[in-house]
């Protein structure tokens, strides 16, 4: 595109031509002659560096993180909702000293803001010129930064061509930590001895069979306990205390349908659910306590095994953060055509494959296998050395090897697919029962099992959930059921300011309100009826209040 700049000197050089021709003036005519060709010739070369969507010539952009005013290698644990500093290094050639780079958007992943949304412009003067950018996770998960798109103008102001330059960065965003204190958990007894060095079980005063001191006998010590060889050779009363082991065994059920992942991002049901879970690895990783996680939706999606110590955390992590790339096809269903048009349009916006445009409406025809053969093979010609080897990518997304691919390539690149709709109440009772039934038949219980859902919509559907429950009560374990909040007071009042008719939106929320109250009414009844413990809407502020339950 041509700047106002090259616009002056063509009109200048036309101008020039025009009035030699008509005065007439050889030199003039001249003059004009020399100015357009200069300009074609300057045009020319600017063409070859500048072609549009495509990183120019020489332009190099990498993109890392910072800490301390220093670019930090490999950091890239981070939490929700807190600053990242990113510098944009450049690697300028000399033809591009003193353009302009205007900024206009960044490829992001769900989940990832940028303050201003990245957009700025930059004359850029020297060749290793750097911008700094801050970036904001919304919501725990694997964030990527593709790259950026923008305008770039040569020196001279001359031309001006669209540009695309690739930055690929990887920031994983954990979930918040919560102040949970373990210590008012009820303890569990072990059926299995712990494993690892230096790896031992709590030793807490009270009634066991180990012998934790002889001490004086004060008064209120039990009668059986004094230790009468010990008082003869001392000549004074003596007893003895023992303690007995204190574990925390801990098997986490947690629903991430489609009814969690509604709401503001950061603040949804399932942005405070993952906050508890992280929050309760961290805790048993510092205890050494066994900790075990299923994820349900319908049924066990995941089940992480039993782990101890910094493996259990770190299992737990990195099925949080994998949770928001669910990609398998009863999770995110898409038809043939649209998971092809979704890989092949980030393939050619984003790798530059130059793959043929897929008519809209077309089924299964000649077209489509041409553009998916090509889309298929280009998506595995690009996928990271995880997604290639079956015993770290996990199981096939999809039954056909092609789509299985297309599929693995989205988890890959973080490209967003549609989440399947709510399942029916019967369904999703039914998952929760499996992740419970999940927990019962796991190694190193019994465990304190937390199931933690919105469960919204289950009112009346409760009562399997509320038998397997009683099953696991009788089995050992203790059960504790969260009820995540759907809406926090700032979204409720964002509601009702964003509404037409204020009072009409007060009355749905009250309606709301009185509908997710029964809800928690028949949970707790259900709970107490059983054994369970029940806790409805708790404030993350306030979760310490989960723990206190005998």
């Amino acid at each position: 595109m041509l700047e106002p700049t090259g616009r002056v000197l063509l009109t200048t050089g036309l101008g020039l031509m025009a009035a030699g021709l008509a005065l007439p003036s050889p030199a003039a005519v001249l003059a004009g002659v020399l100015v357009v060709a200069a300009l074609q010739l300057e045009l020319h070369r600017l063409r070859r560096q500048l072609q549009p969507l495509q990183p120019p010539l020489g332009l190099q952009a990498e993109l890392e993180v910072m800490a301390r005013g220093r670019s930090v290698q490999g950091e890239r644990s981070h939490r929700v909702g807190g600053d990242i500093a990113l510098v944009l290094r450049l690697d300028l050639p000399d033809e591009f000293l003193g353009a302009r780079l205007d900024i206009d958007r960044w490829w992001l992943s769900p989940g990832l803001a940028l303050h201003g949304d990245g957009v700025m412009t930059r004359v850029l003067r020297r060749r290793d010129d750097s911008l700094v950018v801050r970036a904001t996770p919304q919501t725990a998960a694997v964030h990527r930064v593709l790259g950026l798109q923008g305008r770039l103008t040569d020196a001279g102001g001359l031309l001006q061509a669209e540009v695309f330059l690739p930055t690929p960065l990887e920031l994983a965003a954990l979930p918040r930590s919560l102040p949970l204190d373990l210590r008012a958990v009820a303890e569990t007894r072990r059926m299995s001895p712990r494993s690892g060095m230096g790896q031992r079980p709590d030793k807490v005063p009270g009634t066991g069979d180990d012998l934790r001191e002889l001490r004086e006998h004060q008064p209120g010590d039990p009668f059986k306990h004094i230790a009468w060889k010990a008082s003869a050779a001392r000549g004074r009363l003596m007893a003895r205390t023992f303690e007995r082991e204190q574990t925390r065994s801990m098997f986490v059920v947690l629903e991430t349908g489609a009814t969690m992942r509604d709401g503001v991002a950061g603040r949804g049901p399932l942005d405070q659910a993952m906050d508890l879970c992280h929050s309760l690895a961290e805790v048993c990783a510092r205890t050494h306590d066994p900790l075990g996680l299923a994820l349900v939706d319908g049924r066990v999606i995941d089940s992480r095994p039993v782990l101890e110590g910094l493996a259990a955390l770190e299992s737990t992590d990195r099925a949080l953060l994998d949770l928001r790339r669910a990609v398998a096809e009863d999770l995110a269903p898409l038809s043939e055509a649209q998971l092809v048009t979704t890989v092949a349009h980030y393939l050619r916006a984003v790798a530059r494959v130059p793959l043929p445009q897929l008519p809209t409406g077309v089924g299964r025809s000649d077209i489509l296998d041409h553009v998916r053969q090509r889309t298929v093979m280009a998506a595995l010609a690009r996928l990271p050395e995880r997604e290639r080897q079956p015993l770290l990518r996990g199981p096939e997304p999809s039954g056909r090897a092609d789509l299985s691919i297309l599929r693995r390539f989205c988890r890959a690149m973080d490209l967003p697919l549609p989440y399947r709709g709510a399942l029916p109440a019967p369904a999703r009772v039914a998952g929760l029962v499996a992740g419970v039934r999940a927990a019962m038949g796991a190694r190193k219980g019994p465990f304190a099992v937390v199931v933690v859902s919105d469960f919204r919509g289950l009112l009346g559907q409760l009562e399997p959930l509320f038998q397997v429950f009683a099953a696991a009560r009788q089995a050992g374990h203790r059960v504790l059921a969260v009820a995540v909040r759907e809406l926090d007071a700032g979204e409720t009042m964002d509601l009702i300011a964003g509404a037409d008719d204020t009072d009409a939106a007060r009355g749905l929320l009250r309606a709301d309100q009185a509908a997710r109250q029964a809800l928690l009414d028949e949970l707790d009844q259900g709970c107490r009826r059983v054994g369970a413990t029940f806790v409805g809407d708790a404030n993350p502020k306030e979760i310490l209040a989960i723990w206190r339950y005998g």
